[in-house]
Order: C-alpha cells, then sequence, then structure tokens
C-alpha cells in the first residue's frame, strides 16, 4: 500500500515540517500536519478508502488517551500546587535537608531511586521533579542541567524498572522474559549509570553550589515545621497511591483534589477562583508562573495526530519490507545493532512516540535476530535505543511531557541527559566487544 520511496518522503516530510515548526516557534501540531497529510494521501493513492483512513486515524488517536490524560492532570496539578503553596513547602525543606554541595549528583540519585520504585518517568518527574527544579532556581543552578540530572535518573526507572510498562512493552515485543531482559541490560545499565553519577558530581564541583544555599538560608527558607503537614500531604498521597499500583488516575486526582482543598484553606483562595487558576495558569506576581490547562491544548494535538499517522502507518505495511531488506546480509553484532539503533531513532523521529517504536522494532527485527544473535541481545538494544530515543526528540510526546513538568525545553536539557544519550553508545560498544569474543573465540578454534 506504501512503497519505499513513498515511506521515504513521508519521513522526510514529517521530520522536516516537525523541525522547521520547532525552531520558527510556530505549534508542533502545524508542523507535523505536513507528513501526516502526505500519508493520507499516498495511502487513498494506494487503494486505502476514506471511511477506512478515517476508522485507522481515529483508533491510532484513541491509543494516545493514556498521555493525553497524563498531560492533562499535570496541566492542573503544577498551578495547584503553586498556587496551594505545596511548591514552596517542599523547595523549602529540600533546601534545609538536600545536599546542595552534590546537587546534581543527588537530584540524579533521588529520582533514579523513585522512578525504579515507581516505574514511570513522568510520575517521577510530577512527584520529585517540580519541587528539585524550584530548589535549582532558588539556588540559582543552571536549570538545564538541573533537569538533565532529572530525566536521566526518570529513565532509569522508566528503562530498567519491573513495573515500568515500558520496560515491560520491549521484553514483550523481543520475546523475552522481563528477568532475562533485566539481566541482558545489566552491563549498559551499569555504565550509564557510573558514567551520569561521574559527570554530575564534576559538575556539582566545578559548579560549586554550596555558597549558593548558604545566602538562601540567609533570606530565610521556611522551615518544614514553619510551613505545615498539611501541605506535604498531596505529594504524599501522589507518590503513595503510586506505590500502592491504584492507577495514575486515581493518584493525579487524589493529588489535584488534596491541593485545592489545603491551599483554598492556607491561602484563602476562594472556590470560584479555582477554576481560572487551573485554566489559565498561576503567578505570584514576581515574575514566577504555573501554566494551565490552556497551554496544553496545542500539545494534545499534536499527541493525537501522532496517534492517527502511527495508526495509518501501522496499516501501510511498508516497515517489515524495509526491515528485512537492512537486515539481509550477514551483518555481525556490532553492525546490526547500529541498523537497529537508526531504525528506532527513525520510527521516534516520525511517529512522535515511544510504544510504536519499541513495538515495531522488537517485533520486525525478531525473527532476524533469533536465528543469528539471541533475543535476549535484541531486548537489549531495543531498551537501549528505541526506548531512550524518546526523550531526546524534542517533538516527540514522551520528551514534550519531560519538558512541560520541568518548565525547561527539550533541546536544553538533552546535553545533560547523561544517562539517556549515553547507553546508545554503551550498547554499541558491548555489541562490538561481543563481536570480537565470537570472532576470536571462532578463531582458535
Amino acid at each position: 500500500m506504501l512503497t519505499t520511496k513513498s515511506f521515504i518522503t513521508v519521513t522526510a516530510a514529517t521530520i522536516g515540517g516537525l523541525a522547521s515548526a520547532y525552531m520558527l516557534g510556530l505549534p508542533l501540531a502545524v508542523g507535523f500536519s505536513t507528513g501526516l497529510l502526505l500519508l493520507a494521501i499516498l495511502m487513498l493513492r494506494g487503494g486505502l478508502s476514506v471511511r477506512e483512513a478515517l476508522h485507522l486515524s481515529l483508533q491510532g488517536a484513541l491509543h494516545t488517551k493514556e498521555v493525553v490524560l497524563i498531560l492533562l492532570f499535570v496541566s492542573l496539578l503544577i498551578p495547584t500546587w503553586s498556587a496551594g503553596g505545596m511548591i514552596d513547602a517542599m523547595i523549602g525543606f529540600g533546601l534545609h535537608w538536600f545536599s546542595a554541595d552534590y546537587f546534581l549528583t543527588s537530584s540524579f540519585l533521588l529520582s533514579g531511586i523513585i522512578a525504579l520504585i515507581l516505574g514511570t518517568s513522568t510520575g517521577t518527574l510530577s512527584a520529585v521533579g517540580i519541587p528539585v527544579i524550584g530548589m535549582a532556581m532558588q539556588l540559582d543552578i543552571p536549570l538545564p542541567m538541573a533537569a538533565g540530572a532529572l530525566v536521566s535518573g526518570a529513565f532509569v526507572g522508566d528503562r530498567g524498572s519491573p513495573f515500568s510498562s515500558a520496560f515491560r512493552l520491549v521484553a514483550d515485543s523481543s520475546g523475552i522474559t522481563p528477568r532475562k531482559l533485566g539481566r541482558a541490560i545489566l552491563p549498559t545499565t551499569v555504565c550509564g549509570a557510573l558514567t551520569a553519577i561521574l559527570f554530575f558530581l564534576a559538575a556539582d564541583r566545578i559548579g560549586g553550589w554550596g555558597h549558593l544555599a548558604a545566602n538562601v538560608s540567609a533570606e530565610g527558607a521556611p522551615l518544614p515545621e514553619e510551613s505545615g503537614f498539611w501541605l506535604y500531604l498531596p505529594p504524599i498521597l501522589l507518590v503513595g497511591t503510586m506505590l500502592l499500583r491504584l492507577g495514575t488516575r486515581w493518584a493525579f486526582t487524589l493529588a489535584i483534589l488534596s491541593g485545592i482543598a489545603i491551599g483554598s484553606w492556607h491561602t484563602g483562595i476562594p472556590a470560584s477562583a479555582w477554576p481560572a487558576t487551573l485554566w489559565n495558569g498561576w503567578t505570584d506576581g514576581t515574575g514566577h508562573t504555573a501554566k494551565g490547562m490552556l497551554h496544553m491544548i496545542d500539545l494534545v494535538l499534536l499527541i493525537a495526530l501522532a496517534g492517527s499517522f502511527n495508526g495509518l502507518l501501522e496499516r501501510s505495511g511498508v516497515i517489515g519490507p524495509i526491515v528485512q531488506k537492512a537486515f539481509a546480509s550477514g551483518a555481525s553484532l556490532a553492525g546490526s545493532t547500529w541498523r537497529a539503533g537508526l531504525f528506532g531513532l527513525a520510527l521516534d523521529l516520525v511517529s512522535c512516540t515511544q510504544t510504536l517504536p519499541i513495538m515495531m522494532s522488537g517485533r520486525h527485527l525478531r525473527s532476524v535476530w533469533e536465528s543469528r544473535f539471541g533475543l535476549a541481545h535484541l531486548g537489549r538494544v531495543v531498551a537501549d535505543t528505541s526506548l531512550l530515543f524518546a526523550a531526546l526528540v524534542p517533538w516527540n510526546m514522551l520528551a514534550i511531557l519531560c519538558g512541560t513538568i520541568l518548565g525547561v525545553p527539550v533541546a536544553d536539557y538533552i546535553p545533560f541527559a547523561v544517562y539517556v544519550w549515553s547507553i546508545p553508545v554503551f550498547t554499541f560498544l558491548y555489541s562490538s566487544l561481543y563481536s570480537l569474543r565470537i570472532k576470536s573465540s571462532y578463531a582458535s578454534k
């Protein structure tokens, strides 16, 4: 239904449109529409009926509802906690108990531990990322560096936690058990984590944030006991509900409703003022703002369009032949790792999701890798490339969520998301060393 040449044209149009919109400051949905429209036209010319195209587009858009809900919940959570005093309370708590001398390292470790427990990058960034970013602002620490540390930690869990849906999707798509996948990614996980720790330790030493903490404390950051225990209840409910596996919707709903109730009591905000605060956002009059649901409409539209694009792309049937042709030659594990990584990156660039690249990489490469290298290697490569690249593409919905929660543009935090971009490098090196080892063993025989 869609030829390889047509697919390349659609890919170029989609990436070009998204990149142009991103650089020009236009809504990403406008840039993405170029590729979606071209894909729909080519599919219709290939024999797909208008009714089928609409059905596939609608079904694809509906598959994004969970991501849309999280984005909308976040757009309500941030202004609620900001206006209600929860953010200020958590910042005050952190300034008194957080190690400012090793701020970035501590941020990475805290985010990583919480992510391993919760199994979700967006939940982790919502629970600990927001107050940590607030602390970084107070300490005058570069926000892109703080965001990079938090995103790095969040993806320790997103990629390796047994509770992570992405981790389990990689295992299922690659045809192996989660336990086997955990063992397969352990070498690159250790290398990536150590690299990130060393990087952030060096940045902390060079930055010398300790003297800044003394200045902030002297300005009178509130002590935890002065803030009142009730202000910590919404974040406790958010983390606690997620720990109990009661669902993301319940976690955010309880955190938002309790934030409104406690915020009204603590700050005196009347009930009639909350709808406008949640819709338009909140500002404290000193330039600190928290965007509301109104500012998320463009992102919601982009995610819905990306879902429609994915629905049409899966039906096109073009991916399978491209993969078979790319992996037809007897490439080594290192060469196949490069090709699989580029394949995953291309899907992350075009599809604007994390799910589709993982599913397509695992399913389409499974038969090839099973006969040559083993499915454990496939699971490692998919987890180390397709899963992580989503956090590095400025228009990918997962990266957009991360940037939106932290209030830092994706392009700004990418250089400091060390764990995320170092893992693909380590997985290629691992495959190269493994290929050399196999070659040496054959030569010795």
